[in-house]
Order: C-alpha cells, then structure tokens, then sequence
C-alpha cells in the first residue's frame, strides 16, 4: 500500500442551501466534474429528499440526512419551508465540524428571505460564522482560476447606509483579511488598492470628501502597520489595475463595488471564503438563481471553485 492511500481522507460538508434554488444540483454536477482531489471525500448535508430530486446517486458520496420530514418547495420560489431546510443543513454542517467529523463546509446559496421567513436568527452564512469564533467573521471573495480577489468593508446593507457605515475599522478589518487570505494563498506581501467611494476618487473634494476624510488616513494607518496598500483610489482604476497583474487584491466599500467587476471578469466562477471560524468554510458567490432552479439549467463553476479552494486550504 502506498504513502498517499495510507493517508486518512478529509471530509468536507456541502449543504444543499434552499432546496428551490439551484445548490443541490450544483453540488452534485461540482462532485461528478471531480472538483475534489483524492483524499478530499464529500458528505451531502441536508434532507435526503432534496438530494434525491437533485438526481443524488450513491456514488455522489453519503448524505447526513437532516430529517425534518420537510417536502422539498417548488423550484424557484422563496418560502419558510426552503428557509427552515436550508437553516437545519447549515447547522447540521457546523455540528459535524464542531465534532470533527468534518473538515471544512462548502455551503451552496440561500435565500435571505426564505431564512427570515422561517425564523431563523441570522441574516446570512458570514453572519452565523461570526458566532463560531473568536474574532468574528469576514468574507473575502475571488475567482481563484483568475487570481482576482477583493475583500468588503460593508456587505449587505443599503447603500445609503453603506456610505454612513464605512470607516477606518471597517476599512482595516476587510484589508487585513485580504491580506491575510493572500498569504495563505502563497503571497507573502500581497499589494492591496483601497477603492475610493466617490467617482473619480472624489476629485480632491469636488465631488465628495469622504475620501480626504476618513479613506486616506485609514489607509496611511494601515501603511504603518506594514500592509502594502495604494489608495483610495478610483474603483475603477483599482479594478482594472489589479487584473492586470499590478495589485494581488482590491479593497471594496460596499457590495456592489466588489460584485459587479468580479463577475464581469469571473463571470459565475466566483467564490466567497470566510476568514475567521476555526474551520474552512467557501461557497459560490452567487445565489439560490431562481430563474435558473425554475428552468432546470445549473452553471456549477462557482461550485466547482468553492470545491476546488476548500479542497486546497484543507491542505495549506
């Protein structure tokens, strides 16, 4: 026998996120493209109905069926129902992991309406993460086929609040992240540009003075405590500027700065990795694509990313 078959495999959780969405499918299509690598074994958190309308087959790997007794909704539609089987996969995911059963997590997309509807306390995946760890929860997001990689300073909030929220402790929480996803990634000293909020970089106060004011000294703070990192800069500079190769990542100040861009260059190949819970967690950027579920279409390269990166830090 082999070194490598002597090994023990690693177990990685994938939720079926809301059953009317189009996760469990693109989980099953993420696992038959071979998204793990050998030594990476999957388990398929959720109801065992879900996975079976998916088209689960045993050779997809076991299922940790949650037995709520819930049928699956209709494809397509938010509902409490989708919300309280989605909810029970993501908390049973947390139990394997918090027992050691599992390695990692690689969630599939949720409806934000379905879990209110159902009651279930938190607003989305990073939220519930805060909760598992000591220094709470940051997403950063990527399309690791690219190298394209940013990390935000507000997340799902309006954008009028985004621009009263933004400040140097947000600014600092998204950029150390990054930084220290990179380094995980292999770079050493990644170079960061800090997106402006203001178009043109707020043109030295003539069209907004957010970034005199509170982006620039954050980021010169941030200069001194050794980050690598340019800015406030126009976002679309930094973009441009950091898929060309002259920055590893782009600090963003509210979702759509970051969103938008990445999936123009990554289109649905994005992913979302949390930095913070003591354990691996990534999912695609997307989410629960309604249209798509109602259609029966799947695009699984967000999956197929989430998988490959979860496979791979589980390593490192």
């Amino acid at each position: 026998m082999s070194a490598i078959s002597r090994r023990p495999l690693k177990t990685l959780a994938f939720t079926c996120g809301d059953p009317a969405g189009v996760g469990p499918r693109a989980v099953i299509a993420a696992l038959r493209a071979h998204a793990l690598p050998a030594g990476v074994a999957p388990v398929l958190v959720g109801e065992s109905s879900v996975w079976r309308r998916a088209g689960w087959r045993a050779a997809d790997g076991p299922i940790r069926d949650t037995a709520l007794g819930l049928k699956p909704p209709p494809p397509g539609i938010a509902s409490a129902g989708g919300g309280r089987l989605s909810a029970a996969a993501f908390e049973e995911a947390l139990r394997l992991v918090a027992r050691g059963l599992a390695a990692g997590v690689v969630t599939a997309p949720i409806s934000k309406e379905s879990w209110a509807a159902a009651g279930y306390p938190w607003r989305d995946h990073t939220q519930r993460l805060g909760a598992c760890g000591q220094g709470g929860a940051e997403m950063v997001l990527g399309v690791p086929s690219r190298g394209l990689w940013c990390a935000l300073a507000t997340r799902h909030v309006s954008l009028k609040e985004a621009v009263r929220l933004v400040g140097a402790r947000e600014i600092a929480s998204a950029a150390h992240a990054l930084a220290s996803a990179l380094r995980r990634l292999g770079k050493p000293r990644p170079r960061l540009a800090l997106c402006a909020l203001n178009p043109h970089g707020g043109e030295k106060g003539l069209i907004g003075r957010e970034e005199g004011e509170r982006l620039a000294p954050a980021a010169s703070v941030l200069r001194r405590q050794g980050l690598l990192l340019d800015g406030p800069l126009p976002a679309d500079s930094a973009w441009r500027l950091h898929c060309d190769g002259v920055y590893d990542g782009v600090v963003c100040l509210y979702h759509d700065q970051a969103l938008i861009p990445l999936k123009v260059a990554g289109g649905l190949g994005g992913i979302n990795w949390t930095l913070g819970p003591p354990f691996v967690r990534v999912s695609a950027a997307h989410g629960a694509a309604w249209d798509a579920a109602r259609s029966g279409t799947v695009d699984a390269s967000g999956t197929i990313e989430a998988a490959r990166l979860a496979a791979r830090l589980l390593s490192l």
